[in-house]
């Protein structure tokens, strides 16, 4: 289910990478090495203008379909990204249908400024300098070659196995214990060290790779979780199932194969799918309404159970609350951090608390790093707590560990109330 590595040729000096005339499949980012772009007028050969590493070409028949308007020589030892027409038209069928028609409206006016080029005879007439004068160019140029380069380095990322999950425990409020995990993607990338979501999310959601991403993290969750639950029950723990919450995007809650995957590898895994909490937002679900309520409602019939991640920054609208049938509100950090300190994010958790308790939904308070919170959120009867003030996220050895010191050699959990200022040991 991964996408391929980015494709790459490599030419020697005088190599023709493509003939004027011919049809385009494949547009070129230069890696490495120097290309020279020119055209024949009436048996004369114009050199249009002197590429290097960073710049695109290529790209004009492979947008509009029309064929080469010139030759394309590699000038000295040359690598090059190929970009297939496959890989483009991905992009412009996820593209907006206005920023559509603005490449290929702006394309035609620059075919029509190139027949004009090609008219001189001068090779550095003033008009064939102007190809190179935009500096803008270039900086558009050298951002689309790191974003080129990064996609290639999540690819070898999810092939070499660079990716790795962090888990972050839930707490039962009412008797300390840790009830669940929230698993958190990690990379552990061989140059920069380890990354967070921030760094790499955005982008392998604007590239797709969400998706093949997406459902490693499910999987290994998966897998986490019956390792998790079978170490209990080893152990004797009585306690509720364990629980564990994964985080997805709108990319991936777009994705038509969503169910279908996520059905076989509950199926493959043998995972109880009643102990995983998919955690979504609220504007993914209003985003699309009607193809939120599909999703979800595939979803709900795997047996997993839905969280709305971040409650009370989104949507003002909570009519989805019914519509979408679901089972969790986590109360986002910035109400929970100061809510002992401020009254407005005092009465908007009490709100929150409220709204969730009549519709029946449990609650997680989300951000939790002070003793006072703790308090504040066991007073208005939420169910569980996560935050650093119990345990940053931590690898699953450590979450096995946790488990240990709470099941082992009693036969039973450990249901002592946990004392405001104590934190999970």
């Amino acid at each position: 289910m991964l996408k391929e590595s980015v494709y790459r040729e490599e030419h020697q000096p005088g190599a023709q990478i493509f003939r004027e005339g011919e049809p385009g499949n494949c547009a070129y980012v230069i890696e490495r090495g120097a290309v020279e772009i020119s055209s024949l007028r009436q048996g004369r050969k114009i050199s249009i203008s002197q590429l290097g590493e960073g710049d695109l070409f290529g790209e004009m028949a492979l947008i509009d379909g029309e064929v080469r308007t010139g030759t394309a020589i590699a000038t000295e030892e040359t690598v090059l990204v190929v970009i297939s027409l496959d890989q483009l038209r991905e992009k412009f069928e996820h593209a907006d249908p206005l920023l559509s028609f603005f490449v290929r409206n702006v394309l035609e006016r620059f075919r029509t400024f190139q027949s004009r080029i090609l008219g001189e005879t001068e090779q550095d007439s003033p008009t064939a300098a102007l190809l190179n004068a935009d500096m803008s160019l270039t900086r558009h140029r050298e951002r689309a070659m790191r974003k080129i380069r990064f996609e290639d380095q999540i690819n070898k990322a999810l092939i070499n196995g660079e990716f790795e999950i962090h888990y972050q425990p839930i707490l039962d409020l009412r008797n300390g214990t840790m009830a669940g995990v929230e698993a958190l993607l990690r990379w552990n990338h061989p140059e920069r060290g380890l990354l967070y979501p921030k760094d790499f999310i955005g982008f392998a959601e604007e590239t797709g790779l969400i998706i093949p991403m997406g459902l490693w993290v499910f999987e290994q969750s998966c897998r986490a979780l019956l390792r998790f639950q079978t170490r209990i029950e080893e152990l004797g723990g009585d306690t509720a199932p364990f629980f564990i919450s994964v985080n997805l995007s709108s990319r991936q809650f777009s994705d038509i194969d969503l169910v279908r995957n996520m059905s076989q590898i509950i199926d493959e895994t043998g995972v109880n799918p009643e102990q995983i909490k998919l955690e979504i937002t609220e504007s993914l679900l209003m985003d699309n309404p009607a193809r939120a309520a599909v999703t979800l409602n595939g979803v709900k019939a795997l047996g997993l159970e839905i969280a709305i991640d971040d409650f009370g920054t989104g949507y003002s609208s909570l009519s989805y609350l019914h519509r979408f049938h679901m089972d969790t509100l986590k109360i986002d950090r910035s109400f929970v951090s100061t809510a002992t300190i401020n009254g407005g994010s005092m009465e908007v958790v009490r709100a929150i608390a409220g709204l969730a308790h009549n519709l029946g939904l449990d609650i997680v308070g989300e951000g939790i790093e002070q003793p006072e919170q703790v308090t504040l959120l066991r007073d208005l009867q939420c169910e569980y707590g996560q935050g650093y003030f119990f345990s940053k996220p931590v690898a699953a050895s450590s979450i096995l560990a946790r488990i240990e010191r709470q099941f082992g050699g009693h036969g039973h959990s450990n249901v002592t109330p946990l004392p405001a200022g104590q934190k999970l040991q």
